[in-house]
């Protein structure tokens, strides 16, 4: 009878030291979660402060260095200057910053920010992101070098066009592009590389965001095995209404059989008749 009698009290007490150890885990995990959450938010708000400070810095910088006439050694051993230039925060602020700027004006204002960029060592940090292993940092890095027409970058961006992310081939393409011209395009002629509708928009985009000219001899791609290429340069002759190779279209438009091409080429055609 004391047996039957301990063996339910047992059970109880265990029973309480189960719950109560679930209990304190919920809690600390509850803790834990708050701790986290509190603790990524203040360090978001931190972050945020320093890039406004980072951004008054730079653009204080900027604005001498361009309309101040300000010489560019005078800034680059500034107190001010290299107080920041180290901290990766500051860098990715003032890359930002110039690539917005270099967007918005030409001429001598946009050479000048382009010197900025190559000698204040920010072209160096975008061309360490090509070694990255993340591809979101290597398409960052395409986009900052090719956009800056850093030509230096040049041998590294068309390296990775054999690249295992599709968008990194991509972007590296349209680098290659930026830097060099359409003239790249004759790399692939004889290469079985896909040039899908979103790179070729991609590509027509740029052409007309940058007015990139086009080569005198684009019909050659004409003569490319790569339809998809054939399919760029018969959409690139439209663009620039180039009346001249008229009748190296009509002349593809009846020799072959590929009824996509027809039909983009008939379109090409009637564009071209008008402006004749």
């Amino acid at each position: 009878m004391i047996l039957s009698v301990a063996n339910p009290m047992e059970e109880e007490l265990y029973t309480e030291q189960v719950l109560l150890l679930v209990i304190m885990l919920v809690f600390l995990t509850a803790l834990l979660f708050f701790s986290m959450t509190l603790f990524k938010k203040i360090k978001r708000l931190k972050e945020r402060s320093q890039k406004r400070i980072f951004q008054e810095n730079i653009d204080e910088i900027l604005f001498s260095f361009l309309f101040s006439n300000m010489d560019i050694e005078t800034i680059l051993t500034s107190k001010d200057f290299n107080a920041h230039i180290h901290n990766p925060l500051y860098k990715r602020v003032a890359i930002k910053s110039i690539i917005s700027l270099h967007n918005n004006y030409s001429g001598n204002y946009s050479t000048r920010l382009e010197q900025f960029y190559s000698e204040s060592g920010l072209a160096q940090y975008s061309m360490d992101k090509l070694n990255s292993k993340k591809w979101k940092f290597v398409v960052e890095g395409i986009r900052d070098l090719s956009g800056m027409n850093y030509v230096k970058a040049y041998q590294k961006i068309q390296y990775l066009k054999g690249h295992k992310n599709c968008l990194v081939q991509t972007e590296a393409l349209l680098g290659m592009i930026k830097l060099q011209g359409l003239q790249e395009l004759f790399k692939f002629r004889k290469s079985s590389t896909y040039l899908n509708d979103w790179i070729q928009s991609n590509i027509l985009y740029m052409v007309k965001k940058f007015k990139i000219p086009a080569p005198q001899d684009l019909h050659e791609l004409l003569n490319s095995k790569n339809e998809s290429l054939v399919l760029l340069t018969i959409r690139l002759i439209t663009h620039y209404k180039l009346v001249s190779h008229y009748n190296a279209l009509f002349s593809f438009y009846q020799d072959t059989n590929n009824q996509k091409l027809k039909q983009e080429i008939s379109v090409g055609l009637r564009k071209l008749e008008q402006v004749n």
